[in-house]
């Protein structure tokens, strides 16, 4: 019926798989909550402890940049350890906008 090369074949067997795996994704998501907080990528799924988060950990959070990564590191480096999260509005850049949208991702120990 269709003459197709080998390597036509595998591209058409690659997308059909990719097609079944979104579609499994998304039947999963549907009817598992727990799932559908795995998949979802703009949900963290862990909280930072902010008294031992490294650049890397901080860099995890799409509202800190690298600036202000360093200067919570550097805060803390100069004031010793945070003892309640509102002490991150007192670092330049976090204002009480950007506070209430990260206050949820940090915890303290």
């Amino acid at each position: 019926m269709f003459e197709l090369t080998r390597q036509e074949r595998q591209v058409i067997i690659f997308l059909s798989l990719v097609a079944l795996v979104g579609l499994g994704i998304n039947f999963l998501e549907k009817v598992s909550p727990p799932i559908r907080a795995l998949i979802r990528c703009d949900n963290h799924f862990y909280q930072i402890d902010l008294n031992q988060a490294t650049e890397t950990d901080l860099l995890s959070v799409q509202l800190i940049s690298l600036q202000l990564a360093r200067r919570i590191i550097a805060y803390r480096a100069s004031h010793g350890q945070f003892s309640n999260l509102e002490q991150l509005k007192e670092i330049k850049g976090i204002g009480e906008a950007r506070y209430e949208k990260i206050k949820d991702l940090f915890f303290i120990k």
